[in-house]
């Protein structure tokens, strides 16, 4: 079933045509057919009662002159017009000149006074349309009643030439109707269908960022949808910049007594030996705190989002990552393809690059590059992204890819950093954006390689 709104009812107005149609058809064919079986019935009737009328059945040997009958067409052999008078032997006493070289079969005896219409086959295989009456005559002087079958008959070609030549005119005219009724139903779908792709458009706009909200006016059946679509585009940047807002008051509430007891360790000498057993506990609170508080602002994927340039942000995090290891000389390159969207929330974005990029320059020795780039593929309205970053580091045993991404989790304890970044990664790439983290090490170092889906 074809997933356009507009096809599925046009394909179904058209069905429905099509029946109505070839109905319409056969009724009409049905009926022409009855009335030219009529006419043709009135036509032989009354060559009967013409014949009736000339013929004097006094004289059977010869009831009717060659010259009587005032229709050229009987007199014209093989016209297709035949008239012919049998006795009740069923021999023929008398028959048209139109019937020269011709035989017709005797209908057998039949009620008196009745016409039977019926079709026949003539000796030449002509098919005939033929109308029977059955007389009793009572002649002059006989006291006894003769019985005489006068028959007319024509050609069925006639006959058949009328019906087609009705059939190839009312075709011609019903397709036509056809026809003209299907375009205005068209019209009609696609003006009755207009508000919806109105909606549509504005969607997209939205999605595209050009406009915030629906603002056209709609017909009464779409104002409810249409006001529930702003509704929850209203609410949904309002419980984002709480929830954010909240986190925010949580995380500084959080920080600001942690940061004093640290503090208070490390300055109070009498208190060296508290210090050292504090200071681990603090520090895993302090990152399960970012982590928690992370995980539960990511964002993810939205429907209804606007683009995000991709350029702008990857041109940040290269620049503030070669400020923060400008020390080590490390070439830190970014590349992106141009025109490329992130449909989600830039902090997200920016917590997948930035953590495996940092986590690059932590164990590269000389350089690190980040790639960027959309999945081509006709199966999705928005393109997926994939993020490659690449180090020459030492690289990372295949046994081992799966730990380091678990919370915590640190293979060389001297490396600077609490073991969250991968794992904060991973989860925003998961759950935010039904994506996959993978890590492979080669001869030269390591590669991290996220894909992000946005439908």
């Amino acid at each position: 079933m074809p997933r356009s709104l507009h096809s599925r009812l046009l394909i179904v107005a058209g069905v429905v045509l099509a029946a109505f149609i070839g109905i319409a058809g056969f009724v009409l064919d049905h009926g022409f057919r009855q009335s030219a079986s009529a006419s043709a019935q009135e036509r032989l009737k009354g060559q009967i009662f013409m014949l009736l009328g000339l013929a004097d059945l006094d004289q059977p040997n010869r009831p009717l002159g060659a010259d009587a009958l005032p229709d050229p067409a009987l007199s014209l052999p093989e016209s297709g017009h035949y008239l012919q008078i049998y006795n009740g032997q069923g021999d023929v006493i008398w028959r048209s000149r139109s019937m020269l070289g011709l035989g017709i079969q005797w209908p057998g005896e039949r009620p008196a006074g009745n016409f039977v219409f019926e079709e026949a086959v003539s000796s030449t295989e002509e098919r005939l349309l033929c109308l029977s009456y059955l007389v009793q005559w009572e002649g002059r002087g006989k006291s006894k009643l003769a019985n005489f079958t006068l028959q007319a008959c024509e050609g069925r070609g006639a006959y058949n030439a009328q019906v087609r030549n009705f059939q190839r005119s009312m075709w011609l005219w019903l397709g036509g109707l056809a026809a003209f009724l299907l375009l205005i139903q068209t019209l009609i779908l696609r003006w009755g269908l207009g508000p919806l792709r109105q909606v549509a458009t504005e969607l997209r706009a939205i999605e595209s960022g050009d406009q915030t909200g629906i603002s056209g006016e709609y017909p009464r059946e779409l104002r409810a949808l249409t006001r529930n679509l702003n509704a929850l585009l209203a609410a949904r940047d309002s419980h984002l910049l709480r929830y954010r807002n909240a986190l925010g008051d949580l995380a500084h509430s959080l920080k600001t007594p942690l940061a004093v007891i640290r503090s208070t360790l490390e300055s109070n000498p009498a208190a060296a030996s508290v210090a050292s057993l504090l200071r681990e506990p603090v520090e895993q609170l302090d990152a399960t705190i970012k982590y928690q508080l992370q995980r539960a602002a990511t964002a993810g994927r939205s429907t209804l989002a606007p683009p995000l340039e991709v350029a702008p942000v990857l041109e940040r995090i290269v620049n503030s990552l070669r400020k923060v290891y400008h020390a080590r000389t490390l070439t830190i390159a970014g590349r992106v393809d141009e025109h490329v969207k992130f449909y989600g929330d830039q902090g997200d974005l920016m917590e997948i690059i930035g953590n495996l990029a940092d986590n690059a320059c932590k164990w590269a020795r000389s350089e690190v590059l980040i790639e960027i780039a959309a999945v081509i593929n006709s199966k999705f309205r928005r393109q997926p992204l994939r993020i490659t970053v690449q180090d020459d580091g030492p690289g990372l045993p295949h046994d081992k890819a799966e730990m380091v991404m678990q919370r915590g989790a640190r293979l060389d304890e001297s490396v600077e950093g609490q073991g969250i970044g991968l794992a904060m990664v991973r989860e925003i790439v998961e759950v935010g954006y039904n994506g996959e983290l993978a890590l492979r090490s080669h001869a030269t170092g390591m590669v991290a390689e996220v894909l992000l889906r946005f439908d």
